[in-house]
């Protein structure tokens, strides 16, 4: 129970006036002193009647309704309690965003964040509804329009954090369409979170609608001390016939002093080496271990971080790794000119991937049939495909599981016999419509799908000056230029690939090996043709794979029948065989197999936290809450309510106490004890002159 007026109960203390005063009269009026008895003995007059209470009931109507009149001027209201729901504001829906990523684990953040948590729910009226949204990466709605707040309040105790980054909009979004479906008139949503600057990025579509009462809850880490392992990177070198690996990776201090730490390595449970490294503050020094031999498929490793004393963060201290053995992918460049100014894009392309597996000779045409039986990918760079018995030595090699990449140039022909087996029927020069651009891109496919992101590569960027003309007969269109001839067709041709592109892969018909696609996608065009693909040796945590593409992509695993999904510390998810997708929601060491069995070395996925998720910047709150929509929240034009939960306090009660208007109930008992108070009083009065004259009449 609260007052809007509280000063008015001061009153209340002069519900002890008419009392003192009845129970200390003293004797009236002023004697009068005659000579005549001056003689005589004094007589005090005493008032007995009036030092006692006769009437306690008159008594205490008389001071009730006096209090009751101090009440009403003070204006109660209830917050809490079921008067709070009597001719109060109507209910409200509140949607609390609580966040569980990651960077909450610094010091006490998330018993802080859980416990504001469970002060909105707890200050919610009966009739209020709640809804609860846990959110990192992504947003789960926990709770829907809830009544039942204890049960709001149970789940609060049974959360935890993630090992995902902070995303805000996915939940704004979220809690939009959870208002939407609400049909209460009062609506409002909590934010409860660390507010990381790296956590927001506008998006239109994260808007709560109009008159939506937005509160943020600032939850600020008592300190920002933290070292974090980050660019974990595996660089391999194959010589004679053994992988040799060596990791490296960077130690990042976001703290204000400098710190010491050490870093190990370690391969299939077992450290290698430790070397110890001191970082300043706010910056980041280079880790580098010595190389070791890799010689077991899926080989489980990691870059851990020793006891610092200092550390706030504690996923990412830890960076894990995945590797398997598989040599240089060997691939022959055929082109009539032999080696010189027409290839030199492609073999710098090739060569520059330090260690990515890339053997490559350039030829005037196809090798002999020892070095072909040793290829894996076959590039006709700008020349014809070849005829008689070559063309059909170059069919079986694509059959027999080889890749062939066809760039087209001014040479390039394709004989009538073998022109069914490419994907397309290769056409005349086109180079009188003006420039050309990439107007189309499958980037569901495994060639593309790296630059699917928003900074990851432009296609459009890239200008073709001339191209040759293919028409599809039975292939897939990976890319079309902007007129919406295809660019580049692909087929399956026994347990090969074929690939065509219609233009070159140098500088004479287009400047795409000037642009910063170009090493990527010669690089992803090639280890597809191979069967291989881009292996990652770690995903990001948050991240969705799908296990039936990545065996597609290696080419050297596959799902084991009835296969489950180990997790990183227990517990297991149960794979669909018609659709193996797998949700990497954490960090450490993901095993792929079948129930039961511990094989030495199963098939493994490694998993690491976005370490943007350390950066513990803050980012303008109020600027948040205003690109949200809504209606604005008072605490955020005052500096010293940051962190509070809620509008400013007067504005809340005065709402409250608007709408349940206690203040008329308690005049209408004041004017009922008023009335029922006269009554008796009228009554006594009569019943005492009755009795006076009745002792008149006696005497």
């Amino acid at each position: 129970m609260g007052f809007l007026t509280p000063l008015f109960l001061i009153g209340l203390a002069g519900l002890a006036i008419p009392v003192l005063i009845h129970l200390t009269r003293h004797e009236r009026g002023k004697p009068i002193r005659f000579p005549s008895l001056m003689f005589l003995e004094k007589i005090p007059f005493r008032e007995t009647s009036r030092r006692r209470i006769r009437h306690w009931v008159l008594l205490l109507m008389r001071l009730a309704a006096l209090g009751l009149l101090v009440a009403a001027f003070a204006r109660p209201f209830f917050r809490e309690g079921r008067l709070a729901a009597v001719g109060g504001p109507g209910p409200e829906e509140v949607v609390v965003l609580l966040d569980n990523s990651y960077s909450m684990e610094m010091g006490d953040s998330w018993d802080r964040a859980v416990s504001e948590a469970r002060s909105v729910v707890g200050a919610l009226r009966p009739r209020d509804r709640a809804s609860l949204i846990v959110f990192s990466e992504t947003p789960q709605l926990v709770h829907r329009s809830m009544a039942e707040l204890p049960r709001v309040l149970t789940t609060l105790d049974t959360l935890g954090t993630t090992a995902l980054a902070t995303r805000l909009a996915p939940a704004v979004k979220l809690a939009a369409s959870t208002l939407a479906a609400s049909t209460l008139a009062r609506q409002r949503v909590v934010v409860i979170s660390d507010f990381q600057r790296t956590a927001w990025s506008p998006d239109p579509d994260a808007k709560l609608a109009e008159g939506v009462l937005v509160e943020t809850v600032v939850i600020e880490a008592d300190e920002n001390e933290n070292l974090a392992l980050t660019d974990l990177e595996l660089k391999r070198q194959s010589a004679g016939g053994r992988d040799r690996v060596t990791v490296e990776a960077r130690l990042v201090n976001t703290g204000e002093a400098a710190a010491s730490a050490e870093v190990t390595v370690a391969v299939d449970e077992t450290d290698l080496e430790t070397v110890a490294v001191r970082v300043a503050a706010g910056g980041a020094e280079p880790v580098a271990f010595a190389p070791f031999t890799l010689t077991a498929p899926f080989t489980r490793g990691e870059v851990r971080l020793g006891a610092t004393g200092s550390d706030g963060l504690v996923q990412d201290n830890t960076l894990s790794f995945v590797a398997s053995p598989g040599g240089d992918l060997q691939v022959v460049v055929a082109d009539p000119l032999g080696p010189g100014d027409s290839n030199l894009y492609l073999r710098g392309a090739l060569d520059i991937a330090e260690g990515a597996g890339f053997e490559t000779s350039v030829n005037r045409g196809l090798p002999g049939d020892d070095e072909l039986s040793r290829t894996e990918v076959v590039i006709l760079n700008a020349g014809p495909f070849p005829g008689g018995s070559e063309g059909d030595r170059l069919r079986a090699f694509v059959e027999e599981g080889g890749g062939l990449l066809m760039a087209l140039g001014q040479r390039s022909s394709v004989p009538p016999v073998h022109q069914e087996f490419l994907p397309a029927t290769v056409g005349s020069v086109s180079e009188g419509g003006g420039e050309r651009r990439v107007g189309f891109v499958d980037y569901d496919h495994a060639v593309f799908e790296a630059f699917r992101g928003p900074r990851s590569g432009d296609f459009s960027q890239a200008v073709f000056y001339r191209t040759r003309l293919l028409t599809e007969t039975d292939g897939q269109v990976l890319a079309r230029f902007d007129d919406g001839t295809p660019a580049l067709v692909e087929a399956q041709r026994g347990r090969g690939r074929v690939l065509v592109w219609a233009s070159g892969l140098d500088r004479f018909w287009n400047n795409l090996p000037l642009q910063p696609i170009y090493l990527p996608f010669v690089h992803r065009l090639t280890r597809h043709l191979g069967g291989r693909g881009e292996v990652l040796t770690w995903h990001l945590a948050g991240s969705t794979v799908n296990l039936a593409g990545l065996a597609e992509t290696s080419g050297s695993w596959e799902i084991p029948e009835g296969a489950v999904a180990m997790e990183p510390g227990g517990g297991s998810v149960p794979l669909d065989p018609d659709r193996p997708l797998l949700d990497l929601d954490r960090r450490g060491i993901w095993e792929i197999r079948p129930p039961g069995q511990r094989p030495d070395h199963p098939v493994a996925l490694a998993v690491n936290v976005d370490v943007s998720e350390s950066d513990l910047s803050q980012m303008d709150v109020q600027e948040f809450a205003l690109s949200i929509g809504g209606a604005a929240d008072a605490s955020q034009d005052d500096p010293d309510a940051a962190g509070a939960t809620g509008t400013t306090v007067d504005i809340r009660e005065e709402d409250y106490e608007k709408s349940q208007s206690f203040w008329r109930y308690l005049l209408a008992a004041v004017f009922l004890l008023m009335a029922s108070e006269t009554m008796l009083s009228n009554g006594l009065s009569r019943h005492r002159v009755k009795e006076r004259e009745g002792v008149t009449a006696a005497e």
